[in-house]
């Protein structure tokens, strides 16, 4: 089993790409200037202003342990895959705006735990779990040390 030094779990953490970062930070701003400008309710604006900070800040985390992996987007949405269960893993495609952040039912049928950029392509059995990873091919590695 290959983990890291003295068994201990690895971690791969991902945040969202600094472009996407940007782009949301601007339709942000524009929203809340905006609902401060047209609504009475600034309640309103500050809420809009929380949602778009909690999107700018989603991270990604993927934690190998000896027996399986588990992954966590948003702090809130979290599966775990036992190794047994993965047939086979490749790295996958850059996902963006298109795909969505967060957790994501993906056309096709598969599962997304995203958050922008390069991805890393989970399958098991019939069905396949994309996560975002900053380094697919590190996470691709370590996995396929897991998987017969």
């Amino acid at each position: 089993m290959m983990l890291g030094e003295d068994s201990k779990p690895v971690e791969f953490r991902t945040f969202t790409p600094l472009r996407y970062r940007a782009v949301l930070a601007a339709v942000g701003i524009a929203a809340v200037s905006i609902l401060l400008a047209a609504t009475p309710w600034p309640g309103l604006a500050v809420l809009v202003a929380a949602v778009f900070v909690a999107v700018m800040t989603m991270s990604v985390r993927i934690r190998l342990d000896e027996e399986c992996l588990s992954i966590r987007v948003a702090g809130v949405f979290a599966t775990t895959i036992p190794y047994r269960e993965i047939s086979a893993v490749s790295a996958g495609r850059n996902t963006g705006f298109v795909q969505g952040m967060g957790l994501r039912i993906l056309p096709g049928g598969g599962t997304g735990y995203l958050v922008g950029g390069p991805s890393v392509r989970i399958q098991c059995g019939n069905t396949a779990v994309f996560v975002s990873c900053a380094d697919p091919q590190g996470l691709v590695t370590r996995i396929g040390a897991h998987i017969p």
